[in-house]
């Protein structure tokens, strides 16, 4: 496998031999029991994603399958998945988009469906590439402006960048006007339901990734083990879930940059991106959130800290995780009330 997060000098090095591999006929050789293990290790992070997202996936790890195939894993693995993703296609008529290349115009914005949690993110208008995917317990500028700088060191200064008009955003606007110049609409602003690609992803991020978070946190509520007004509880959903989430989000952002456009002839986002570089040319809330950061009622020491389980456990250990992390954090913190 080729690595894909390279920085933008570099990044044309080897992504020739990339489009060398990538539109060849040669597919992995592997057993369909082989393929049905890869399948169902995606499926249990990844429980909404369909057959393209799959081959997505499966590319992003350097592993090529005929469509044919993913397909017949997917029904032997999640037969009911299937059918429901099945039922569930809906014909939808979207506006007329157009861009004129790559890094032409990125689109950014923040996503606020986890209980104090924010995933930041922007996407190529042009070839839709996932540039960055970043979550944060916070809604700062100055965090918005680092995700989008480490964006530029892998793909480039776009020459335009949308948001909505949220304070988080001044600081790329800033960045923008200073590196591309003023009176040209470097910097666009307008409401994020107008903000097209970004809206649009926000939909497969919350399908393919939040959704398994917000079903554990609301879970967690309905419980009784999350109060989001308790600041302990909070502080210990982010030390136990942020790098999951994290995590996740990474996952999706390779499978998407590797999948397969039906509006452009199979090809991923990430060939057209560098096709044409080379070449030329759910709803959310509103904009402008305030993410309440945790304040809990005294600052932990490094004995304190010391003393909380380790948060880098699997998925699937991470309930037991945070509620042991309540437990002591709520202890430690009455006893010096």
């Amino acid at each position: 496998m080729l690595p894909i997060f390279l920085s933008y000098e570099n990044i044309h090095v080897s992504a020739f031999f990339f489009f060398l591999t990538s539109n060849s006929d040669v597919y992995s050789t592997i057993s369909n029991e082989e393929l049905d293990a890869l399948v169902q290790e995606i499926h249990c992070v990844h429980p909404n994603v369909g057959n393209k997202m799959m081959m997505g996936h499966l590319n992003s790890r350097g592993i090529r399958i005929q469509r044919h195939r993913v397909r017949e894993s997917m029904r032997r693995v999640d037969m009911e998945g299937t059918l429901t993703r099945r039922m569930a296609i809906r014909t939808s008529h979207r506006c007329q988009y157009s861009v004129a290349a790559p890094n032409s115009l990125w689109h950014i914005d923040g996503n606020h469906k986890l209980i104090r949690f924010v995933v930041h993110g922007g996407i190529d208008g042009f070839s839709r590439l996932i540039v960055y995917l970043l979550a944060a317990t916070n809604n700062r500028a100055s965090t918005v402006f680092n995700s989008f700088l480490s964006a530029i060191m892998q793909y480039g200064t776009p020459s335009r960048v949308r948001s909505d008009k949220g304070g988080k955003n001044i600081q790329v606007a800033h960045y923008m006007v200073h590196q591309q110049g003023e009176n040209r609409n470097s910097h666009i602003t307008g409401k994020s339901v107008h903000n097209q690609r970004i809206e649009r992803l926000w939909r497969d991020v919350y399908e393919n990734v939040l959704d398994l978070f917000y079903t554990v946190f609301t879970r967690l509520e309905y419980e009784g083990l999350l109060d989001p007004d308790n600041e302990i509880h909070p502080f210990s959903l982010h030390r136990c879930y942020l790098h999951h989430i994290q995590h996740h989000l990474k996952m999706f952002q390779d499978a998407w940059n590797h999948h397969g456009l039906r509006t452009a002839g199979s090809r991923s986002p990430f060939q057209l991106w560098l096709l044409n570089e080379r070449e030329g040319p759910h709803n959310h809330h509103a904009e402008g959130l305030s993410i309440p950061e945790v304040e809990l009622s005294r600052p932990l020491t490094e004995q304190d800290i010391a003393s909380l389980p380790n948060p880098t456990v699997p998925f699937s250990e991470a309930i037991a995780t945070y509620c042991e992390t309540v437990d002591i954090l709520t202890g430690m913190l009455e006893q010096s009330a």
